[in-house]
């Protein structure tokens, strides 16, 4: 029997084919799907709407926590801050799984991945690249009086057009916020004590995200090759003709 052959065309599709369905299960923002039916209002992680309002100023910020008022930021200007945080945190921790040969395999999640300070490029993107499919980074949002805000929301909306971001409270900080915070603060005069909060925490589940990619990726490969073998069939009558 003829071992079949493949060019090198035929190898870098199939090399290309690999990569972007690694991309797709693993990177590709899915958190857009979950807010299509968010709405607008004053609830976390809605679209604003009145009398939600864009904070300013480190009073503005002080203020909005003291009286638990909805307030949001801008994408204007925005700077990453060194943390990540897991988008379905109740998949933080321990999980336990069989293997086949009868025993057991733990894998533990962190619901945190603090990045090296200051971030190289390199590193930078390989976290963008991995981590961006289950993880979301945090931010400083520039204030008009030269101080800064920790703010926390879906990565994808940095994708979106326009400098709008969703509705959010401020919030308390959590050990590893306040940590992250502590260490840029030489750079940056931000309190870490508060945080900005505009993520709708509990719309993800994990499993059911795996599902949507994996679905998502059977489709475009059936989309793909009956789009492939009609671009043949044209090919092959017009070289009849």
């Amino acid at each position: 029997m003829e071992r079949k052959k493949y060019s090198l065309r035929s190898i870098l599709k199939i090399a290309l084919g690999i990569v972007f369905g690694a991309w797709l299960m693993m990177c590709a923002p899915t958190g857009w799907i979950y807010d299509l039916w968010a709405g607008t209002g004053t609830g976390q992680g809605q679209m604003p709407a009145p009398p939600v309002s864009v904070v300013h100023t480190q009073s503005d910020v002080e203020d909005a926590y003291f009286q638990d008022t909805p307030v949001t930021a801008t994408k204007e200007g925005l700077i990453e801050a060194p943390l990540l945080r897991l988008r379905d945190t109740n998949e933080a921790g321990a999980h336990t799984h069989r293997t086949r040969g009868g025993g057991h395999r733990t894998i533990f999640i962190d619901e945190y991945i603090p990045v090296a300070y200051p971030t190289g490029p390199v590193r930078n993107f390989l976290l963008h690249t991995l981590a961006s499919g289950y993880y979301n980074r945090y931010y400083l949002a520039p204030l008009e009086d030269g101080t800064y805000v920790c703010v926390y929301f879906d990565d994808y909306f940095m994708l979106r057009p326009g400098e709008e971001l969703p509705t959010g409270y401020i919030r308390d900080t959590t050990t590893e916020e306040k940590a992250m915070l502590r260490q840029i603060a030489e750079d940056y005069e931000v309190d870490p004590a508060y945080v900005l909060d505009l993520y709708r925490h509990g719309k993800v589940n994990q499993t059911l995200d795996l599902a949507i990619r994996f679905g998502a990726l059977l489709l475009l490969l059936v989309v793909g090759s009956a789009i492939v073998e009609g671009i043949k069939k044209v090919i092959c009558r017009k070289a009849e003709e």
